[in-house]
């Protein structure tokens, strides 16, 4: 049986959505969804909008509440929730979600002449207290109506859809700017998931490069960064690696050339984001001397990351270190936000678009610190990016560091 569970951080849902006036989230995404209740809405990821719905009150000792349907709740094998804990599910049975009436609930029949499932009566009963105790909804909509009827005042959402669902309220705020400042802030379910991430996607990234060999191409590489990310239960979403001149037109891994890999994987939604250079061979000195300077930069900030500092604290700390170590190279040292997308931080003003803002770091963040050298040069490039965990006074780095380099 699978037992959900919210994953946001509701304390600073809660800050956030206080600060701004707003009464609840009213959730149409799938990953909003997702990191609302635990639940992954397959019907809207297909998209079926409008099939589920996740409520987030702003006081955080109030229950969120999936809105889903009836027979999906049967056939993935949910619990039914405690009464009062922190979630609650309010199931419809109309076949087509936002239209039609209330039906009987819907199980599948056991075969004629065939052998009745023993475990079957296990997630029908679930479901069935769910229903006995919540009550069956005709549909979608009606189920969230009946959400919101007590929520006074303003609120946040991700589509028009739910404005046009509850169309006897009138004040309402777009989510995204909301959840991207929560976001930035993970609770404990999200930390442990993000240890998961970082750490697969690492070794991932590190078991497909060993496997390579100058004479291999880099689609072969990228094949196998993949295929060990698969295998660890992961899902691979890309490798950038060399520059795209020598990916396109030539594509093969020559012997003497270095080249930088960003690699970028999730698992369970959560993305780990890991970057090194890789030697084939004896690197040139010059790489050899660039790698040198991103290690600098990334070590000292890996001593100073702290709560209380910016962003561009970071970018100080690291060129500063590079400075006067006697590097003339130019580090970005950028840091960014990493959780349930590459980069989940929130943009300057709360703008609809993206625009980076100098964030003040906070405990309980998750960030990419990013390092390539920014040098063009015939013998390759380099790259060197590691997540960190930021802790009350520090912080712990979530995949392994030991190495700033890979030799194949």
């Amino acid at each position: 049986m699978t037992k959900l569970q919210p994953l946001i951080n509701r304390t600073v849902a809660e800050r956030v959505l206080s600060a701004m006036g707003v009464s609840a989230l009213v959730l149409t995404d799938k990953t909003s969804i997702y990191q609302a209740t635990g639940y992954w809405p397959q019907s809207v990821a297909m998209g079926q909008d409008g099939a589920a719905f996740a409520i987030v009150p702003a006081n955080k000792n109030s229950s969120v509440t999936l809105i889903t349907s009836q027979f999906l709740h049967y056939l993935h094998d949910l619990e039914a929730p405690a009464p009062g804990g922190p979630l609650d599910i309010l199931l419809y049975t109309a076949p087509h979600g936002l239209e039609g009436g209330a039906t009987p609930p819907i199980f599948l029949p056991h075969a004629q002449g065939g052998t009745p499932d023993p475990m079957d009566h296990l997630t029908r009963d679930t479901t069935l207290e769910v229903l006995d105790r919540n009550g069956t909804f005709p549909n979608a909509a009606a189920a969230l109506n009946h959400a919101v009827a007590a929520i006074t005042g303003t609120l946040a959402t991700e589509s028009t859809l739910v404005a046009g669902i509850l169309n006897g309220r009138s004040v309402f705020c777009p989510a995204e700017p909301l959840l991207r400042r929560i976001r930035m802030i993970k609770s404990p379910f999200e930390i442990a998931l993000m240890r998961h991430a970082a750490h697969n996607n690492a070794e991932a990234a590190r078991t497909a490069i060993m496997s390579m060999k100058a004479g291999d191409t880099y689609q072969d590489m990228a094949r196998a960064f993949f295929a060990e990310t698969g295998r660890r239960g992961g899902v691979p979403m890309f490798l950038s690696t060399d520059s795209t001149t020598m990916r396109n037109r030539d594509g093969v891994i020559h012997d003497g050339r270095s080249f930088q890999i960003d690699a970028v994987s999730h698992y369970a939604g959560y993305h780990g984001d890991f970057g090194r250079t890789v030697f084939v061979g004896e690197p040139d000195p010059i790489i050899r001397r660039m790698v040198d300077a991103a290690r600098c930069a990334n070590d000292a900030i890996g001593v100073a990351l702290r709560p209380g500092l910016k962003y561009s604290d970071v970018r100080r700390i690291g060129q500063e270190a590079v400075a006067s170590a006697g590097y003339d190279m130019v580090i970005p040292c950028a840091a960014h936000s990493v959780g349930l997308f590459h980069t989940d931080e929130a943009y300057d003003g709360d703008s609809l678009h993206f625009k980076k803002a100098d964030h003040t770091i906070e405990k309980d963040m998750v960030l990419s610190i990013d390092c390539p050298v920014l040098h063009l040069d015939a013998a390759g490039n380099v790259h060197l990016e590691d997540l960190w965990l930021i802790t009350d006074s520090g912080c712990e780095p979530l995949n392994d560091r030991a190495d700033p380099f890979l030799r194949i």
